[in-house]
Formats: C-alpha cells, sequence, structure tokens
C-alpha cells in the first residue's frame, strides 16, 4: 500500500493560524496541543500581572512555534462564553487555566479581544481597523486613526462594566511588520511605548501581548544608533517572555501532526538508538515519541526541530509547514511514491534543504 493511502497530516497542522479569523471559533482549538514551556508563559504572564499589574508583554519565538495557536487558546479562556472557556482550559490544562483565571477574572461576561495582524502600516491605523472591526468604537469611529483618537478609545473600552467584564486583552500578531515598516522610515512605532504604559497602568485591566519572530533589536539592524536607543526604550515597555517548544516537546507534536493509524506498542530499535545518543537531553518517553513520528527516521524526527528554528535568509520554514510541503524531496512527494517499508530518512532531508534552499542557506549566516 502507497503510503499516501494510509498517512496523512492532521487537520490543524495544514493550515496557518490568523488570531483575527479564528478568534472565538472552537473548531480553530481541535488539536491543540500546549506544551509545559507554552504553559509556563500563559502562568508567568498571570502572576506577573497579579503581583505587579504589569499589562504589556511580547511572546518571541520563530516562526511555527504556536505563538498564534497559544494566543487563540487565551482568548479563548477568557472569552464571556462559558462553553468555549470549557474547551479552552482542557486544551491548556486546568492547572493552567486556574492560575491565569485567577489572575485575569473573567466574571460574567469575560474579556473582551482584540486581535490585530501587523503590516507594513501605521500601527494606531492598523489597530484602529480592528477595533473598526469589532465595533469597540460604536458609530463614531475614525476611518483614518490618530494614536490619541485610538488610545481614548481603548482606555474607554477597558474601563466599561468592571463588574462583569474583566477587562481587555489585546493580541498584535505579526508585530515585527511595524518594526520593519519603522526601520525604513514608513512608521512610527512610539504609538506601541504609550500603549504599553496604559497597559501598566491600568491595574491589569489591559493585557496587551505583541507576538514576534525575533527579537526587537534582530529588526534594527538599518538603523542609526538613535533609533536603536529609542526602541529599547519601547521594548523595556513589555516584559519579554520566549515561545519556543524543546526537543521531546517538538518530536511529540510531529507525532500527533502525522496521522497513520500505526499504534507501535513499544519503540524499535532505530528509536531507541537515537534516543541512546542524544542521552544528556534524553527523558524516558524520548524514544516512543520517536517511534510515533513514522514515517519519519528517528534521525529525521530529531533535525526537523532545530532546523526550522534556523533563519536561511528570509526564509523561515515551520516544521509543519515541511509535512505540508509537496516540494521536490519534501514529505508529501515522498508520501507519494513510498510505501510501508520505506522511511523519511536524513538523506531525503538533505535533498529537500538543498534542492529548495540552497542559495538562501549559502546566502544565510
Amino acid at each position: 500500500m502507497a503510503l499516501s493511502d494510509r498517512v496523512r497530516v492532521a487537520r490543524r497542522f495544514q493550515r496557518a493560524v490568523r488570531i483575527d479569523a479564528d478568534l472565538g471559533d472552537p473548531e480553530a482549538l481541535d488539536g491543540f496541543i500546549c506544551p509545559p514551556s507554552s504553559a509556563e508563559v500563559l502562568e508567568t504572564m498571570a502572576r506577573t500581572v497579579a503581583a505587579s499589574g504589569h499589562g504589556a508583554f511580547t511572546w518571541t519565538g520563530p516562526y511555527g512555534s504556536g505563538k498564534s495557536s497559544l494566543a487563540l487558546a487565551l482568548g479563548a479562556l477568557l472569552t464571556g462564553s462559558e462553553t468555549l472557556r470549557r474547551h479552552a482550559a482542557e486544551r491548556i490544562g486546568e492547572a493552567t487555566a486556574a492560575v491565569v483565571r485567577d489572575a485575569l477574572p473573567p466574571r460574567t461576561r469575560g474579556w473582551r479581544v482584540l486581535a490585530v495582524v501587523g503590516r507594513r502600516d501605521r500601527p494606531a491605523q492598523v489597530v484602529g481597523e480592528a477595533v473598526n472591526a469589532a465595533k469597540l468604537a460604536g458609530r463614531k469611529a475614525p476611518s483614518i486613526w490618530s494614536d490619541q483618537e485610538l488610545l481614548e478609545v481603548l482606555r474607554q473600552t477597558t474601563a466599561q462594566n468592571p463588574r462583569s467584564r474583566g477587562g481587555l486583552l489585546v493580541f498584535i500578531d505579526e508585530m515585527g511588520k511595524f518594526l520593519e515598516a519603522a526601520a525604513t522610515g514608513d512608521a512610527d512605532v512610539y504609538f506601541f511605548q504609550q500603549l504599553a504604559e496604559m497597559a501598566s497602568r491600568s491595574s491589569g485591566r489591559l493585557i496587551v501581548v505583541g507576538i514576534l519572530h525575533q527579537a526587537f533589536d534582530e529588526y534594527a539592524h538599518r538603523v542609526g544608533r538613535e533609533m536603536r536607543d529609542e526602541w529599547a526604550k519601547i521594548q523595556g515597555r513589555f516584559v519579554d517572555l520566549a515561545v519556543n517548544t524543546g526537543g521531546d516537546e517538538q518530536i511529540e507534536l510531529l507525532g500527533r501532526a502525522i496521522e497513520s493509524g500505526r499504534a507501535p506498542t513499544r519503540p524499535g530499535a532505530a528509536a531507541q538508538a537515537v534516543a541512546a545518543l542524544t542521552r544528556r537531553q534524553e527523558t524516558p518517553r524520548r524514544a516512543q515519541l520517536l517511534e510515533e513520528c513514522w514515517p519519519l527516521h528517528p534521525v529525521t524526527a530529531s533535525l526537523l526541530g532545530p532546523l526550522s528554528r534556523r533563519r536561511f535568509g528570509q526564509n523561515q520554514r515551520s516544521v509543519f509547514a515541511f509535512l505540508n510541503s509537496t516540494e521536490p524531496r519534501g514529505f508529501q512527494d515522498f508520501l507519494n511514491g513510498a510505501d510501508d517499508e520505506d522511511l523519511y530518512r536524513p538523506a531525503l532531508l538533505w535533498d529537500y534543504l538543498r534542492i529548495n534552499l540552497e542559495p538562501a542557506i549559502m546566502a544565510s549566516p
């Protein structure tokens, strides 16, 4: 039997999450896995808000590390829908969910959640358009937003219904797009400093989460020293939390993403050998996790996570983009020509990188 007839990538891993379109959709959480490192990010946020009232955060991690999915889960956990809250708590884990709810109580009507996806434009305008889409500003919403008009609307929204609502949670996905625009002189990111300061004076009623693929200073390599100093001041207003799955977490996600109907009772010799070779990082479950990544060879499964964290020029690919790739020597190309005895071995992964990414790799650091 051809592997393409029995192996497929789980549906939730077949497309990228877009927080403004998927927010509030229960199906967007189907299959979501919250690894321990991501649960720790949520708990650290909650403890920070509870201890200091600080409300401005950035989540930084490589493309495909689950930041947008984590944002959807947090938004669902704090929403006004009891059904969606329960669904999110099951996905995140009841213990972590309780920590978050204690620090950010949703009350009876939940938190308002504003989802923004960045682009190369003025931050206030893009956030203002999201405010308009969410109907937070009422009938008097302008079409062209100034920083001060927007901050005032957000302040008023945050203050509304304190007895029945938790507050306002703002996610800014692709925040780096604004930084890229600012680096070329097409935008001013001072708005983020004002927003962060307002969040930190809100007594935990306004929470802002900017989602980045890399740290602020990585976007600043083309700007002068004065602007870099200004950006450092803005960055200092945000508590930065790393969202980056560890080795075993990444391998477990791979195993869950690949659906084959195969249920090994114990790891094979290759999985045990690879787990033994990585004994300094080994957990008791590593061999079994590697076996569950079939038809990826255990060495290939071990390599994919670290490779996905590399940035080849402007080309950064997640593990799940690789699993869905139909490019030559990619995973889908392999499935179409393989049978039950075949494994996707490291040599195929090398060929995939060479054929599809060699120019970008050769030009990268």
